[in-house]
C-alpha cells in the first residue's frame, strides 16, 4: 500500500529577483573573465549553491587581501561598507555589482538622510551583511534596532530617518516605529521592506493552513528562511527546516498525507527539484 503524498509547492518558492540576478552576472563574470572570482562572503546564503559554485571556480574570500590586483570581484547582494568597494578599486580589482535593486533603494534614503543632516535610524539585525551595509552608506552615528525594546530605550530626538532591512518581518518593523513615534518629533519612515518577501510569506502562511506538515528549505543561516519556519511554527502548523534532501525522515510522513513546500529566497531549483524527488520516493514506498 503505498503513502499517496500529495506535495503542494508556494508559488513563491526559489530564488528571489535580487538572487537570480546576483546568479546570472556571476555567470557573465565566469563567462567574460574566467575563473577564479571572488566574493567577500558567501555570496548567498546557502551552503550548497555556495559549494556548487566553488567547483565552478567562485571562491569565497574573508578579505580583499586575498583578491589579487586585476581580479574579479562580486558584490554579493547584500553589497558591502562603500569604503570597501573604493580600496578595491585603488588595488585595481574589477567590480562586478550584484547588489539587490531593493537594497540599493535602502542605500539612496540612507545618503540622503544624511546630507540634510538628518540623523538616520535602521531597523533590521546588526549582525546581517544588508544592515552593515546600509550603515556603511549613512555615515557616522547611525543607530540600529533590532526590536521595541531597543526603541524604547534611545534617548528623544528631534528628528530622524528610517529605512527597514528588506527581509524584516512587518508586523515586527510596526512595533518599532510606533515605539520611534513617541520618542522623535519628526520621523521620517521609508518602507524599504521588499514586497518580494511578503508575498513569500503571505504565501507560505496560507499554504500552511491546507498542509498536514510544512518543509521549509533553504539555507540555516538565511535570515529569511528562519523567518518563514517560525511563521509556520508561529501559526500552530507542523514544520521542519531542512538545507537539502538528504535530511528528511520518512518517519516524519506517518500519520500525514498533504506536505507543503515553500523556500527561503536564496534556495536554487536543483535542491527544490531534489526535494520534490525525495519526497516521491518517500510517496512511492509502503509505509513501515
Amino acid at each position: 500500500m503505498k503513502r499517496k503524498l500529495e506535495i503542494l509547492t508556494s508559488p513563491h518558492a526559489g530564488y528571489c529577483f535580487g538572487v537570480k540576478r546576483a546568479m546570472r552576472l556571476i555567470e557573465q563574470g565566469l563567462a567574460c573573465f574566467g575563473a577564479p572570482i571572488f566574493t567577500l562572503g558567501d555570496v548567498i546564503h546557502n551552503p550548497q549553491e555556495v559549494e556548487r559554485l566553488e567547483a565552478l571556480g567562485v571562491r569565497p574570500v574573508a578579505s580583499l587581501d586575498d583578491v589579487q590586483e586585476g581580479g574579479t570581484l562580486v558584490l554579493r547582494a547584500h553589497r558591502v561598507h562603500p569604503e570597501l568597494i573604493r580600496e578595491a578599486e585603488r588595488r585595481g580589482i574589477r567590480i562586478l555589482d550584484a547588489t539587490c535593486p531593493f537594497v540599493r533603494r535602502s542605500q539612496h534614503f540612507v545618503k540622503q538622510f544624511g546630507e540634510e543632516s538628518c540623523p538616520v535610524i535602521i531597523i533590521g539585525d546588526r549582525e546581517h551583511p544588508e544592515v552593515q551595509g546600509i550603515a556603511g552608506h549613512a555615515g557616522a552615528g547611525v543607530i540600529i534596532v533590532k526590536d521595541a525594546a531597543e526603541a524604547a530605550a534611545l534617548a528623544p530626538l528631534e528628528r530622524a530617518g528610517v529605512v527597514i532591512q528588506t527581509t524584516f518581518a512587518r508586523e515586527e518593523a510596526e512595533k518599532i516605529i510606533d515605539v520611534l513615534a513617541a520618542r522623535v518629533d519628526d520621523l521620517r519612515v521609508q518602507d524599504t521592506i521588499c514586497q518580494a518577501t511578503e508575498a513569500r510569506r503571505e504565501a507560505a502562511l496560507a499554504l500552511a493552513q491546507r498542509v498536514d506538515l510544512m518543509l521549509v528549505v533553504g539555507g540555516k543561516n538565511s535570515s529569511n528562511t528562519k523567518r518563514l519556519f517560525q511563521l509556520c511554527v508561529d501559526a500552530r502548523v507542523p514544520a521542519r527546516f531542512i538545507e537539502s534532501a538528504d535530511e528528511i525522515d520518512p518517519g516524519w510522513f506517518a500519520s500525514t498525507r498533504r506536505i507543503g513546500l515553500t523556500t527561503g529566497t536564496s534556495t536554487p531549483d536543483w535542491l527544490i527539484d531534489a526535494v520534490l524527488k525525495r519526497l516521491e520516493e518517500i510517496s512511492a514506498c509502503p509505509p513501515p
